[in-house]
């Protein structure tokens, strides 16, 4: 055998067996995640800036129902919370970046999860079914301007304080209180194994938001007008609450969620890292990341809101009075008209 016929027949081993040679030209998955993530950012962008430079980009009115105090307390309150904790939030974050040199993986779960946001209407996509309280600051919706939306007339106002703290705060904070837990389960309970582990976050993650969702709806926060009345509580009244929410965002949303920040590996990496070590550039490894998860967590997003909205059309119960405040004007609610054919 020649040099030259036994370089080709090494060469071919290299490819066979999955060798550097085999797949120098294949992009890692992170990548392609991070590909996918892009096109995600790109979009949000394009819808955000359209709301923001329409004349929709006003406060949504309260209507002629007056709102209770206590609810605008509540409101307040929570509210404050949401400015205050963020600004400790960051602070912390930049303190801890700061101090380890390095961009963590609670930073890249944050960014990531932040990115997906712009979701958040999508439960109201083909007909309203949820309200948030005008009582909240807002500057309307984006709903309208995300490709694909089915225009409806007015729509459910986003409280940009709450929202933000919802997806900048509130998810990571939980995230990292329940790494922990799961770090204390593991350390007296070796012999429960990860599906075991999962299943306790489920059930934790699916009562947690019941109650806290039920918490919120009974304070005057939100409110879900239209449910399926086999599948909720206190129906026919403002305080009724889809359970199928509560499983499928409290439950499987949140658990997907954690499970890829929480099971890393030995150095940090979690499931959407795959890859992470043939990155070229080590500068962009930490926007890599991010970008990638970005993709994941909204997809996860949007298969939980084809879900929803799927569910929705068999929401038949509404209760009797629904107030002004609540449903923003949104077509089939309180007195509003009903919702135009889809055209």
């Amino acid at each position: 055998m020649t040099a030259e016929q036994d370089t080709k027949v090494r060469a071919g081993e290299d490819v066979i067996a999955g060798g550097a040679v085999g797949r120098s030209n294949d992009s890692p998955p992170i990548v392609w995640l991070a590909r996918l993530g892009a096109v995600f950012v790109a979009l949000q962008a394009y819808v955000y800036i359209r709301w923001i430079t329409s004349d929709q980009f006003v406060a949504a009115p309260t209507g002629p129902d007056k709102i209770p105090g206590g609810t605008m307390v509540g409101i307040r309150v929570s509210e404050a919370v949401c400015i205050v904790g963020g600004l400790i939030y960051i602070a912390w974050f930049i303190r801890k970046t700061l101090r380890d040199r390095a961009f963590p993986a609670m930073g890249v779960f944050v960014v990531a999860w932040s990115l997906a946001a712009w979701q958040d209407p999508g439960v109201n996509w083909i007909r309203p079914v949820f309200g948030y309280n005008s009582g909240f600051f807002n500057r309307g919706t984006w709903a309208d301007f995300i490709p694909g939306w089915i225009f409806k007339g007015a729509e459910n106002p986003q409280p940009i304080w709450y929202w933000l703290a919802t997806y900048f705060l509130f998810m990571p904070l939980s995230v990292m209180g329940l790494d922990k837990l799961i770090r204390t389960i593991r350390s007296r309970s070796p012999r429960i194994n990860t599906a075991g582990v999962i299943a306790l976050l489920f059930v934790m993650f699916t009562t947690l938001d019941i109650v806290l969702e039920e918490l919120l709806i009974h304070l005057g926060l939100w409110a879900y007008p239209r449910v399926n009345h086999t599948w909720s509580i206190f129906t026919g009244t403002m305080n009724q609450f889809p359970l199928y929410e509560g499983v499928v965002f409290g439950g499987i949303v949140s658990v997907l969620t954690i499970i890829v920040y929480c099971f890393r590996d030995k150095h940090g990496h979690m499931i959407t890292d795959a890859g992470i070590d043939r990155l070229r550039s080590k500068r962009a490894v930490t926007i890599v990341r991010i970008l990638a998860l970005t993709a994941v967590f909204n997809l996860v997003m949007l298969v939980f809101n084809m879900g929803f909205n799927m569910v929705n059309q068999h929401a038949d119960t509404m209760p009797a009075n629904v107030p002004s405040y609540i449903h923003n004007q949104m077509c089939g609610l309180g007195p509003n008209p009903p919702c135009p054919p889809p055209s």
